[in-house]
């Protein structure tokens, strides 16, 4: 372009210049035009840009890159448009301002590249944009912060746009409320009420509608929809303000939503404390009452009973006379366990405590049990292993044990059903709801006995009625079994927990404090008392097959260990086996039967003998070359057993 033409092109120096630029098949660059008001936008003189170009040195760019050239020397070979950004420096006032370069290339018939362009002043703009980042990024910081104190709070903020259904939050929702993002449309404020429990969305809309309708501000509590990590409700409150239009017309609810868990778990635990505190204060008033009433009605029986004996002897052998007392006899006998229940229940009943394995009393109840059961009826054991001991009075232990199964065999209605009876170690933390604890025990170490049954369950609102003395939901006249347990649980510092629903079966659990660092089964023995005769396990479902055999071996001077089941069966195994020299076992059995119980066995003691007892014959009670095994055939007389019993271990001192 002619210097005439472009002079008459020439543009306001607020605007910028034009120019062209040369590039030469010998790789130099050269500003062909420049318009005259270069000089005044940069204080730099058409002879200083093209010396520069030509020595490759550009003091005046500050923001001068390495791809500077190569920049140029690719727009020309792709023949793309170049534009840079250019902060300049004017070498005599250096004064900076920001210059656009932008230019279109074309290639000449003699191999030249020429771009005509326009170098634009943009340092305004660069300028407004400089303010705006900072203003982004001062409220991306404010924002921040905002979000920091919310999460810190457990809160986030929203923006509901009541025209739209627009919903703008400071959080994402997904993660606030757990649920996944897929679940649920989190982009509308319908579709975030999926987050809320089913129950407490009603609740959520009538709260919005009537701050919408009155003005005032807005306020609800409801439940998530998904859970707490640990199982529990997560409850939430919000608290907003309806921005209405110039036309009172509502356009918008802004609003803060807070997780109120540990709240509402607070307030839980204070109305379970006082509740607890009014029944600790029932219990009591009802325990010193059935104390004093037991012990008053004791002294009375005993002067029955004594008067009745002076009475027996005085009247001779009259067999009418010896009816009546024997009468009175038994009436007094009900009576006295009646008055030892109430003591039970006041915590007030003899008590030897001694260190316990509280397997080992299970098992003892479940034995004598055992007969109990109708047909289809079954009592099984899942009992932890390594469990520490209890330090408790043996025998109410077993009474409640005893009362709770005798409660769970009932609940079948002679009707099949099971009856699981499983122990473990339990920690009760700190803050522990009380939901379902009829005795919430304090913070520590427990043994639970945890007793299952799939019986017809109890009903919602008895729950809180069936521990109470003499309620009951059977016939009249009983009651006082699970009173008793309330009170020997309360009087050992244990706990009891219930869950039960009608048709789903029931589930108490009673918690048993422990003593710390000692394990069942690791007792240790005093080794100046003598270890006792040798032991010989015995495993029957049947009864009475049990004791015909344990009547044998103890008649030969072994002590036996009766079990009704293989569960059982392996535990007093593993408890005795040093002392055990022989096991008796039925094959067939409920659950694992005797030749699988075997297996068990041999992998604890791999020498000891067994007796294996059954009605069949056929090959798989005795496998082919198992050793220390021998088979006896059902029925036997007990003098097949005690010549057995000799040849697998030997001739014992009888009683």
């Amino acid at each position: 372009m002619a210097e005439s033409e472009l002079n008459r092109l020439m543009l306001p120096a607020a605007v910028g210049c034009l120019y062209e630029l040369r590039l030469y098949p010998d790789g130099r660059l050269h500003f062909d035009t420049l318009s005259g008001n270069l000089k005044e936008l940069t204080g730099l003189s058409d002879a200083e840009v093209n010396a520069s170009f030509a020595s490759g040195q550009f003091p005046y760019i500050r923001n001068l890159t390495d791809d500077f050239l190569p920049s140029i020397y690719e727009s020309a070979r792709q023949l793309t448009p170049w534009v840079r950004d250019l902060l300049i420096v004017n070498p005599h006032t250096q004064r900076e301002l920001w210059l656009r370069v932008h230019g279109m290339p074309r290639r000449l018939d003699d191999g030249s590249v020429v771009w005509s362009g326009l170098m634009t002043d943009i340092t305004d703009l660069k300028r407004s944009e400089a303010r705006l980042r900072q203003a982004v990024e001062a409220l991306t910081l404010s924002e921040a912060r905002l979000k920091v104190a919310l999460d810190s709070a457990r809160m986030f903020a929203w923006d509901l746009d009541l025209r739209t259904g627009r919903w703008v939050t400071t959080a994402p929702v997904e993660e606030f409320y757990g649920v996944p993002a897929q679940e649920i449309d989190f982009t509308s404020a319908a579709g975030s009420l999926g987050a809320v429990h089913p129950d407490d969305v009603p609740a959520v809309i009538a709260g919005r509608k009537r701050a919408i309708e009155t003005g005032e501000p807005m306020h609800y509590e409801f439940r998530g929809r998904v859970p707490a990590a640990d199982g529990s409700t997560r409850w939430f409150s919000t608290r907003g303000t309806v921005v209405y239009d110039e036309a009172g017309q509502p356009m918008r609810i802004v609003a803060v939503t807070m997780d109120i868990t540990e709240r509402k778990r607070a307030e839980a635990e204070r109305e379970a404390f006082y509740r607890q505190t009014l029944e600790a204060q029932k219990w009591e008033s009802l325990g010193v009452l059935a104390g004093g009433v037991a012990h008053d009605f004791n002294n009375l029986l005993t002067i029955i009973l004594g008067g009745a004996g002076l009475a027996r002897r005085a009247a001779g052998a009259s067999p009418l006379v010896g009816m009546y007392l024997d009468q009175i006899d038994q009436a007094c006998h009900r009576a006295a366990e009646l008055c030892r229940q109430l003591l039970a229940y006041a915590g007030h009943a003899p008590q030897a405590r001694v260190d316990n394995d509280i397997n080992a009393l299970i098992q003892a109840v479940v034995e004598m049990l055992s007969g109990h059961c109708q047909p289809g009826q079954q009592l099984r054991l899942q009992l932890g292993s390594d469990l520490p001991l209890i330090r408790a009075d043996p025998a109410l232990v077993r009474q409640v044990i005893w009362n709770l199964l005798t409660n769970a065999l009932e609940a079948l209605e002679d009707q099949p059903g099971v009856v699981t009876i499983s122990t473990e170690l339990r920690s009760i933390p700190r803050g522990i709801p009380a939901e379902g604890f009829v005795l919430l025990p304090t913070p520590g170490e427990y043994v639970c006995v945890r007793i299952q049954d799939n019986g017809v369950g109890i009903a919602p609102e008895l729950h809180a009625r069936i521990f109470d003395p003499f309620f009951s939901t059977k016939f009249a006249g009983r009651g006082l079994g699970l009173a008793a347990v309330l009170g020997i649980l309360r009087s050992h510092q244990g706990g009891i927990r219930l869950e039960s629903q009608l048709g789903q079966g029931t589930v108490v659990e009673v918690y048993w404090p422990v003593i710390l660092r000692e394990v069942a089964g690791h007792v240790p023995r005093d080794e100046s008392s003598p270890p006792g005769p040798p032991k010989v396990l015995v495993v029957d479902d049947e009864l009475y097959i049990r004791e015909v055999i344990a009547s044998t071996l103890q008649e030969m001077g072994y002590e036996p260990l009766l079990a009704a089941e293989a569960d059982g069966a392996l535990t007093l195994c593993r408890q005795y086996l040093p002392q055990i020299v022989l096991a008796v076992l039925d094959v067939v059995m409920p659950g694992l039967p005797g030749d699988q119980l075997l297996k068990s066995l041999r992998q604890l003691s791999p020498t000891l003998p067994v007796i294996l007892t059954s009605g069949y014959t056929d090959g798989r009670v005795l496998p082919s070359g198992t050793d220390r095994v021998v088979f006896l055939q059902k029925p036997f007389r007990p003098e097949e057993l005690m010549s057995l019993v000799r040849e697998m271990v030997g001739e014992k001192t009888t009683k």
